[in-house]
C-alpha cells in the first residue's frame, strides 16, 4: 500500500494529506482557515468529555491545547495582512500550531476514553505497512490463491485502518491494522516463507533513508523549527538504527528505523507536507 505514509504516523496524519511545502502556493489562508476550524471542532469534543470526567491530565492536555490554537489562530491573523515570504512563514507556523493543538486535543480525548495512545497506533500502522511492503511480491509469486486473498483482505484492512486513524477512531484503527497483519502472517506461512530479519532491516534502512532525504528538502523550505527538530532527531535514530544492523542486532535496528521514519514523517507533516 503506497501514507500517507508511500508513508503516518504520525501524528498529524489524523489531519489528512497535506501538499508539499516546497511548493508553497498550495499554502493557502483558507486552507489553514479549515483546519483551524477542524482543530476547534476536535477541542470541543475534548473539553466536553473532561468537564464530565475530572481527569487532570487530560485538563493539561486541553489547556495545552487550547493555548498552540490560540497562537495558531494568531499567526493566521498576521499572515492575512502579510505579503510575500513573510505570509507563507506565518501560514506554515500557523498550520504547525494548529495541527499540535490537535495532537493536544486527541491526546486529551484518548484518555478520558481509554483509547490506546495516537502515536501507538500510528506506530502499529507503519509496522504493517512494512510488512505488506515486504510480503506482497513474494505471496504473489506463491502461486497459493488463499494466501493471495488474504493478502487482499488484509490490504483492506490496512486502508480501512489508516481512515480510522485519520478520522480519530484509534481503538478501531489498531484492531484493523493488527488483524490485517495477522493475515499477512498467515498468508507467509501458507507459501512456506520465512521472513529474513536481515533482509527485512536491510531494507527498511534504505527506506527510512529516502524519507529522510525527502524530508530534509521540505523541512529546509518551511522554516519550520518544530520540524527541524522532528528531523534532528529523526537523522539521530537511524544512525543508531544502521549502528544495531552494523552489529547485527536486527530487531532493535527495525524498531529504531521504523521510529526514526514515523519522525521524519511527522516533521513533513508539520512543516505542511504530504507523506
Amino acid at each position: 500500500m503506497k501514507y500517507v505514509i508511500r508513508a503516518f504516523p504520525i501524528l498529524i496524519v489524523l489531519a489528512g494529506a497535506m501538499a508539499s511545502a516546497a511548493h508553497a502556493q498550495d499554502i493557502t489562508g483558507e486552507r489553514v482557515r479549515v483546519a483551524i476550524e477542524m482543530t476547534d471542532q476536535r477541542i470541543e469534543v475534548a473539553q466536553s468529555l473532561v468537564a464530565e470526567s475530572g481527569n487532570t491530565q487530560a485538563q493539561l492536555e486541553v489547556e495545552a491545547s487550547l493555548q498552540l490554537q490560540g497562537q495558531a489562530k494568531v499567526a493566521l491573523e498576521q499572515a492575512l495582512v502579510a505579503t510575500g515570504e513573510t505570509q507563507l512563514r506565518l501560514l506554515r507556523q500557523a498550520l504547525d500550531l494548529t495541527f499540535r493543538a490537535r495532537a493536544r486535543a486527541d491526546r486529551a480525548i484518548a484518555l478520558i476514553r481509554g483509547l490506546p495512545d495516537p502515536e501507538r497506533v500510528l506506530a502499529q500502522i507503519e509496522r504493517t505497512h512494512e510488512l505488506i511492503e515486504r510480503a506482497r511480491d513474494r505471496i504473489e509469486e506463491c502461486q497459493n490463491e488463499r494466501a493471495r486473498a488474504l493478502l487482499g483482505v488484509a490490504i483492506d484492512m490496512q486502508a480501512r485502518a489508516r481512515a480510522a486513524a485519520q478520522e480519530g477512531r484509534y481503538l478501531a484503527a489498531l484492531q484493523l491494522t493488527l488483524s490485517a497483519r495477522e493475515r499477512v502472517l498467515r498468508a507467509l506461512r501458507l507459501c512456506n516463507l520465512e521472513d529474513n530479519l536481515q533482509e527485512s532491516c536491510e531494507r527498511a534502512l534504505h527506506r527510512t533513508d529516502e524519507v529522510l532525504d525527502r524530508a530534509r528538502e521540505i523541512v529546509s523550505a518551511s522554516g519550520s523549527e518544530r520540524a527541524s527538530e522532528l528531523l534532528g532527531r529523526a537523522r539521530q535514530m537511524q544512525g543508531e538504527a544502521w549502528s544495531q544492523f552494523r552489529e547485527q542486532h536486527f530487531e532493535a535496528c527495525l524498531r529504531l528505523t521504523q521510529g526514526a521514519r514515523n519522525l521524519a514523517h511527522r516533521a513533513i507533516r508539520v512543516a505542511g507536507g504530504a507523506r
